[in-house]
C-alpha cells in the first residue's frame, strides 16, 4: 500500500512538474520549506480528494501557494513561520469563537484547544499530528482555520453534552449542522470537512451581501434585473418597456451589475469583516455554484413586500 502511494506521488510531480514549479517560484517566503516536501504536500492533496488525474490542473491553478507553504511550516514547527501566523490569523479565530462562545474566557480556551490541534499535542511516535496536514491550500488559510475553530469547539460541546445541558440548544443544533441522539443519549454530530464548511459560510456570505447590494440599488435599475434575470425578458423587450433603445438597456445593464458587484464587495468587506483576498473567493465560489440571481431577486422582493403598508 505504501509503495502504491509514493508511485502515485512520483506520477503527480513527473506529470504536473511545470505548474509544480510556478507555484513554487510565486511563494516569496518558505520558512525552510522545500520544494520536494511543496510538491509532496500538492501530490498527497490531489490524491487525498480525487483531483490527480483529469481535474489536477485545475486544481493547481487555485491552490494558495503561499498560505499553503506557511501551513506546511508551522507543521514543520519553523519558528518565524509560527510568529507570522500568530500575526496574521490569531486575531481573526479570537473572533470566531467569541462569536460562537459569547464569552471572552470560553473562547481563549476554544483557540488554546485549536492551537494545541495545530502545533499537534498528540503524536505517532516521534512525529506530531497536527490538524495543519488537512489544509488543502484550496481556500484560504483564514477562512479554514475559522471553519476549524467551529469544529473544535462543537467537539467540545459534544464531549460535554452527556454531563452539562446546553443552554443555547437551537444555536448548537445550527452550528453543528446536522444533530441526533444515539440510544444512550449521548449527542452524535456529523461535520462537514473544513474546506466544505468555509465554502458553505461564504456563499451564504455572498448570497445575503448581494441581495443586500440589489436592494440598494436605484428603483430603475432594480426594475431592469428583474425583468432581465427574473422575467427572462430580453434587452428589446425591456427598452419597449422602459421606453428607451435596446443597446442604452445593454449599458443600463451591465452598469447595474458593475455596480452590484462594487456593493457586494464593499457589503462582504465591512459587513462581514472579510479581507480582500477572501472577497475574491467569495465571488468565485458564487461563480462556481452559479448563485442563482433569480432568486436573490425574489428575496428582494419578498421584503420590499413584507415593508410596504
Amino acid at each position: 500500500m505504501q509503495i502504491l502511494a509514493e508511485m502515485r506521488t512520483e506520477d503527480f510531480i513527473t506529470r504536473h512538474a511545470k505548474p509544480i514549479a510556478a507555484l513554487w517560484k510565486g511563494v516569496p517566503q518558505r520558512y525552510g520549506v522545500t520544494e520536494r516536501e511543496f510538491a509532496e504536500r500538492l501530490a498527497a492533496i490531489a490524491v487525498r480528494s480525487g483531483e490527480a488525474g483529469g481535474d489536477a490542473k485545475e486544481f493547481l491553478a487555485g491552490v494558495k501557494a503561499e498560505e499553503l507553504c506557511l501551513a506546511i511550516a508551522c507543521e514543520n514547527g519553523n519558528s518565524p513561520a509560527w510568529e507570522k501566523f500568530e500575526g496574521e490569523y490569531r486575531h481573526s479565530m479570537q473572533a470566531a469563537a467569541r462569536a460562537l462562545t459569547k464569552d471572552e474566557a470560553e473562547a481563549e480556551e476554544v483557540v488554546q484547544f485549536v492551537y494545541g490541534e495545530l502545533f499537534g499535542i498528540r503524536t505517532d511516535g516521534d512525529k506530531r499530528l497536527s490538524k495543519l496536514a488537512h489544509y488543502s491550500g484550496r481556500g484560504s488559510l483564514g477562512g479554514w482555520l475559522r471553519a476549524v475553530v467551529y469544529q473544535c469547539f462543537i467537539d467540545r460541546k459534544r464531549q460535554t453534552a452527556r454531563f452539562e445541558q446546553i443552554e443555547e440548544a437551537s444555536e448548537f443544533e445550527r452550528l453543528a449542522n446536522l444533530a441526533a441522539h444515539n440510544g444512550n443519549g449521548s449527542l452524535q454530530v456529523h461535520l462537514p470537512a473544513p474546506d466544505d464548511m468555509e465554502d458553505t459560510r461564504l456563499r451564504r456570505a455572498t448570497e445575503e451581501a448581494m441581495t443586500q447590494a440589489i436592494a440598494e440599488l436605484d428603483p430603475r435599475d432594480r426594475l431592469m434585473l428583474n425583468y432581465y434575470y427574473f422575467d427572462d425578458l430580453t434587452l428589446r423587450e425591456i427598452g419597449l418597456l422602459m421606453n428607451v433603445h435596446e443597446a442604452t438597456i445593454s449599458r443600463w445593464l451591465a452598469k447595474s451589475q458593475r455596480e452590484v458587484k462594487r456593493k457586494t464587495e464593499e457589503i462582504l468587506q465591512r459587513s462581514y469583516g472579510l479581507r480582500r483576498a477572501e472577497v475574491t473567493e467569495c465571488l468565485h465560489i458564487a461563480a462556481r455554484t452559479e448563485l442563482d440571481v433569480r432568486k436573490l431577486i425574489a428575496d428582494v422582493k419578498s421584503v420590499a413586500a413584507e415593508r410596504a403598508p
